[in-house]
């Protein structure tokens, strides 16, 4: 009922009491004009609540935008950090079969000269340059998978992302003495973004490598197992560099929170990582083991 036709009843009842009672009138005006006054405070107060949720929106628009612009500009800063520790590993990757070919190149001059060369000597030779080519090149695929940005979602094997990200870290992880077991079934596949994946696997491990160092570890294992069950797939990544501070390990997934010192750590690789996982409608948690840290990202299974 509108406050019109209430306040035209009020009247009619306050012009129907004044013929049986006058004080009875009085008093239903008495009422009326406090209705009245009601109605109006309470309409100044609807209009006044109506324009702080508009002020509150557009608040809300603007943080949204705000973070939203914030979250790609720590996605950039942690992609060129990757890219910075990527090109490190393309010197690492390529440093061994350049001095391989550079070797082969002397000793067929030297054997040249002491007339060792012969028709066997070259195939062997060749075969041995082409295989140290392959490696360089093979490596250069993977880098350049990496680095091209997609938004391109597919269906890929869980067990070739991380082959390729070894491939990618393999003289990192031989120079750091860190043993890297794997437990995948090849069958098991997501849909997603499969650099994005890539991506965060290189972060687990960098974070461990770096907790490996930091303490001093001698023998250092990184242990990565995928399984489904029910209907969801599990992926976890366990090292043991002796775990996360627990004073830090609640707040691991928040933007410039690291564990690591100033000038090795940036506190966007986790964040980025948890990112990423949700962006591919998962979610990552973290825990500390007895050996060390014990990284949980579940996944919702693809229809096959």
């Amino acid at each position: 009922m509108s406050n019109k036709i209430t306040q035209t009843l009020l009247k009619e009842i306050v012009n129907l009491s004044k013929k049986s009672d006058q004080k009875l009138a009085e008093k239903i005006q008495i009422v009326l004009d406090f209705y009245v006054t009601e109605q109006k405070e309470n309409q100044k107060t609807i209009k006044q609540n109506e324009y702080f949720l508009r002020q509150w929106d557009k608040k809300n628009i603007i943080a949204h935008k705000r973070d939203a612009q914030k979250d790609k500009m720590l996605e950039q800063q942690s992609r060129l950090a990757s890219m910075g520790e990527m090109i490190d590993a393309i010197a690492h990757q390529w440093k061994q079969p350049l001095n391989s070919i550079s070797m082969m190149s002397d000793m067929l001059k030297k054997d040249f000269n002491n007339n060792l060369v012969n028709s066997t000597y070259i195939e062997e030779l060749d075969d041995a340059i082409h295989m140290q080519i392959e490696h360089m090149v093979s490596t250069l695929y993977e880098f350049r998978t990496f680095f091209r940005p997609s938004s391109k979602n597919e269906e890929f094997s869980i067990l070739e992302a991380i082959e390729s990200v070894q491939t990618l870290v393999k003289d990192e992880l031989i120079s750091q003495n860190i043993h890297l077991d794997i437990e995948i079934d090849k069958h098991i596949k997501v849909l997603g973004n499969k650099n994005e994946f890539k991506h965060l696997f290189i972060n687990l491990i960098s974070n461990s490598t770096d907790a490996f160092n930091d303490k001093n570890i001698k023998d250092r294992n990184i242990d990565i197992r995928c399984y489904e069950e029910n209907t969801n797939i599990y992926i976890e990544v366990e090292d043991n560099a002796g775990g996360i501070d627990n004073e830090v390990i609640k707040d691991i997934f928040k933007p410039n929170i690291t564990t690591k010192s100033e000038e090795k750590g940036t506190g966007i690789g986790l964040y980025m990582s948890e990112q990423l996982v949700k962006k591919n409608n998962g979610t990552i948690n973290v825990f500390n083991t007895d050996k060390g840290a014990f990284f949980t990202i579940t996944l919702r299974q693809t229809d096959t």
